[in-house]
């Protein structure tokens, strides 16, 4: 069963950046939204998307933008808060880490 964390806040800020990544089972994906587009530099994310392939990090474009984040990874898709109720439909489950 997949899941789509949701990572609402800044792993420089927080813990719910580390213990969504202990989490993550191989199928699941991650969506960075509100602080969470903090973390689009953040090294454990960075290393955990380096060291898994198959993860996929979507990223909230207009949230990025709102706090003048960006990242020139390709490893994040830009999605917009429309696309977010498909993502959630394509996922069984969803866990919202703030």
């Amino acid at each position: 069963m997949a899941t789509l964390h949701i990572i609402r806040s800044s792993g420089y800020s927080s813990n719910a950046l580390a213990q969504c990544l202990s989490m993550l089972l191989p199928q699941d994906n991650i969506l960075l939204m509100d602080d969470g587009c903090y973390n689009l530099s953040h090294a454990l994310l960075l290393k955990a998307l380096k060291d898994d392939p198959e993860l996929t990090a979507y990223v909230v474009s207009e949230h990025a933008s709102a706090r003048a984040q960006s990242s020139s990874h390709s490893d994040f898709i830009l999605t917009t808060l429309t696309e977010v109720v498909t993502l959630l439909f394509k996922h069984d489950n969803s866990i919202t880490w703030s």
